[in-house]
């Protein structure tokens, strides 16, 4: 049984109800928190640095590191101070693009109180937003910049800070929670059928507020126990079960793939996203190095993926997830994926619709069941639609008199047949 098979199988209702410990020790709650919080640090996607205060993260690493951002691409920032349950708010201005790079994330969430100790904020949440690629920056410095675009300018890049854990147990972890919306002009620059969707990003932050080295190791000895315990299937102990929910907090891989497709069978598709979009994350690069096992699973994540943006009419991310499993050659995968270029007027489909069509009719596939059947009556229609589309009136009415012989395209056929008529006038 490997590692993530044991929790995956584990009923997801189970342990709901905690029983009362009248006895617990907050030192205990503090190295549970420390526990779960390190194995969510150490096993995110991003690999993060640690951060102290002789070494602090600043923003210029976030930006350079993790977003993949050129660092002359920012200007000013606006940051919001928000107090508990939004009582209180505070705004401060920093101007100067180099004070918003060296600008250290934790000095918004800890502070030295008057014992000389530091300690969060308790309660209070910070809101960064940072000008991306204002004109002054973008146009007084195009001389010294590769990318000479003119049009993707006055975004901004949102980062949303909050501690996570009891966070006193001599580390303090962030969650930093990322946004960046669409440039504004020319409005949505993929495509004028999509919607605006912004690129998000999440990750976390540690903060050593004591040299780490005796805990950091005694989680080595219990993430090793974990690992061992796990491949002979014995049980673990509650500080190993702790650091393997921290783990799994991104690596269920099972629960999240099910969830997602139960989303999706409830068309909550907006909701399905998340769950499928974690579980592609995860296996992007494990279907490359291991596609035998993989690869079902990956193909199945991939289809609900694009389906789900087919529904929500971004038909650019749909054709770019369908796009990767055509070469399954399973008909609801080439259907979904013909309908994303045909609804974002991609140029490729009616090449793409004909040589699947021609395969019927040159006997290279079979209409013998009744998926094949029901695969072939969509090529037609789609080819049809394609035909009006191109304004190729005689090609059109051609294959929609054909149509109206077949009991599944009759109504279709007739319907725009109809509409060829009230078109062309004739």
């Amino acid at each position: 049984m490997g590692l993530f098979d044991r929790f995956s199988k584990k009923n997801k209702s189970e342990g709901t109800e905690t029983p009362q410990d009248n006895n617990l020790n907050p030192d205990d709650w503090f190295w549970g928190s420390f526990l779960m919080n390190e194995a969510k640090f150490r096993h995110q996607q991003n690999t993060v640095k640690r951060s102290s205060k002789d070494e602090p993260i600043t923003l210029d690493y976030i930006i350079q590191e993790l977003l993949n951002i050129s660092p002359a691409d920012i200007g000013s920032m606006t940051i919001v101070h928000r107090g508990l349950y939004g009582h209180t708010e505070k705004t401060e201005f920093i101007e100067s693009s180099s004070d918003v790079l060296a600008f250290k994330p934790y000095d918004a969430l800890l502070y030295v109180n008057k014992n000389g100790e530091t300690v969060p904020r308790t309660g209070e949440n910070t809101v960064l937003i940072i000008s991306y690629r204002p004109g002054d920056v973008v146009f007084d410095n195009q001389e010294e910049k590769n990318d000479k675009s003119k049009l993707c300018t006055d975004n901004s890049i949102i980062m949303f800070l909050r501690g996570i854990g009891p966070f006193m147990y001599e580390t303090a972890y962030m969650r930093v929670s990322v946004m960046i919306p669409n440039f504004t002009s020319p409005d949505d620059f993929r495509t004028s059928h999509s919607k605006n969707a912004p690129f998000t990003t999440s990750f976390v932050l540690g903060f050593d507020i004591v040299p780490p080295e005796k805990k950091l190791k005694r989680y080595d000895e219990i993430e090793q126990s974990l690992i061992e315990k796990s491949h002979r299937g014995e049980d673990l102990s509650s500080e190993e079960e702790t650091v393997l929910e921290g783990i799994t907090y991104s690596k269920d891989l099972g629960y999240d793939f099910g969830y997602g497709k139960w989303l999706v069978s409830e068309n909550r598709f907006a909701d399905a996203l998340m769950p499928l979009m974690k579980v592609y994350d995860n296996l992007k690069t494990v279907v490359v190095t291991d596609f035998d096992s993989i690869h079902e699973i990956f193909a199945e994540t991939c289809f609900n993926l694009g389906f789900c943006f087919n529904e929500m009419e971004q038909f650019d991310r749909a054709a770019y997830f369908l796009g990767i499993i055509q070469g399954y050659d399973r008909p609801k995968y080439i259907i979904e994926y013909i309908n994303s270029l045909v609804n974002n007027g991609d140029p490729r489909a009616m090449d793409i619709v004909r040589h699947y069509f021609s395969e019927f009719n040159e006997g290279k596939r079979q209409i013998d069941s009744e998926e094949m059947s029901s695969f072939y009556d969509f090529l037609a229609r789609r080819l049809a639609y394609l035909f009006i589309d191109y304004k190729l009136w005689d090609k059109a009415r051609n294959l929609l008199e054909q149509l109206k012989e077949s009991p599944a395209c009759h109504d279709f056929a007739v319907g725009e047949l109809e509409y060829i008529k009230q078109v062309t006038g004739n």
